[in-house]
């Protein structure tokens, strides 16, 4: 099967390409490479760097490489709104790849109209006021507006479905006919080393720094504040980010414990990454989430969006240093169990299928 990925933010698509090749399959990415991450893409769309040039290649970028993104048997597009541009014939694109590839899919992945119009419906907490408070700068943003809304929903009419990767995005899109079940971030286990997870004379902990507001940040530097006065020779903590995303993967590797997003009821991809690495992860373990995996328990220690419940569970783990191995073990058996590449990517298969 001829298969091609839109956009990639975070390489879930490349560690469902890998999976997919395993199978027998030939998936191709087009992206912008996603900045200083530097995803890898088979097809550069460009507009990768600051400018206005570069903004200028980038809104272009998919008119101008137009014919390599035809003609195939899946399509499976990042976001409603990766290539959207106010000043640009969004619909008009988007209309041609549906009609000129053989299947078109979303993935609810990441913040798109619906997200920011249904998700505070149904879910108690979110990142979406520390976003703009802290990200954006901003009262508002233009995936809150009722253009942008509109799209979205002419988007979700076009296309074969909509596959949400986890909770918060699935319960977003309730009531869409079209909405699959959730397929969980695919993981290249076979990339990632597992070593025993062994507590030296600190704990260290991580927090991966990208979107301060997004990710909750703000209450992992009040914990970490916290924790640093009253344990200054029993912890190591660390906030650490804008690095390529190997680098990013070598810091990890020393770290006992790692922080995923606070503000969130599902893992995303650096928790993820985290798991198959054998870490000890906090971050979102809600049982709604659980339940969209078809997951009963997770090693994940689940977060709530403020300092005290970081400060608890890690004083939990200063307290039971002899579980941060036996935790860590569970870890890397739940990334094999639920997120190894190629298991997931038989899950797309099934649902293309």
């Amino acid at each position: 099967m001829k298969i091609l990925f839109l956009g990639d933010f975070s390489s879930l698509y490349q560690n469902l390409k890998e999976g997919l090749q395993e199978l027998g399959h030939d998936p191709v990415i087009a992206s912008y490479g996603d900045g200083w991450k530097k995803i890898p893409t088979d097809i550069y769309l460009g507009g990768g760097g600051s400018g206005w040039i570069e903004k200028i290649k980038r809104k272009t970028g998919p008119y101008v490489h137009y014919k390599k993104l035809t003609g195939f048997d899946v399509v499976q597009y990042i976001n409603a709104f990766y290539f959207y541009h106010p000043l640009m014939p969004n619909k008009l694109l988007l209309d041609r790849l549906i009609k000129n590839n053989r299947k078109f899919y979303l993935s609810a992945a990441g913040s798109d109209a619906f997200y920011w119009r249904y998700g505070p419906e149904y879910l108690a907490y979110s990142p979406l006021d520390d976003y703009l408070k802290y990200d954006l700068k901003k009262k508002s943003t233009y995936l809150s507006s009722r253009s942008s809304l509109d799209f979205n929903s002419w988007l979700v009419s076009r296309v074969d479905g909509v596959v949400p990767i986890m909770y918060d995005y699935e319960i977003s899109y309730k009531g869409v006919k079209s909405l699959k079940k959730v397929i969980p971030i695919p993981m290249n286990l076979k990339k990632i080393r597992y070593k025993e997870n062994v507590v030296g004379n600190k704990l260290v902990v991580f927090h991966g720094l990208s979107r301060y507001g997004f990710k909750g940040t703000r209450h992992v530097e009040e914990a970490f504040s916290y924790l640093k006065h009253k344990y200054p020779n029993d912890l190591e903590l660390i906030i650490a980010g804008g690095m390529p995303i190997n680098q990013y993967l070598s810091l990890m590797e020393r770290v006992n414990v790692v922080i995923d997003q606070v503000n969130s009821y599902s893992l995303g991809v650096n928790g993820i990454y985290a798991l198959a690495m054998g870490k000890v992860v906090l971050g979102g373990a809600e049982p709604e989430s659980l339940s969209s995996l078809n997951v009963v328990s997770s090693p994940v220690i689940n977060l709530k969006p403020d300092s005290s419940s970081i400060i608890a569970s890690i004083e939990y783990l200063l307290e039971n240093r002899n579980l941060v191995s036996e935790i860590s073990y569970s870890s890397r058996l739940f990334a094999e169990t639920h997120h190894d590449y190629i298991k997931v990517a038989q899950k797309y298969l099934e649902c293309w299928r």
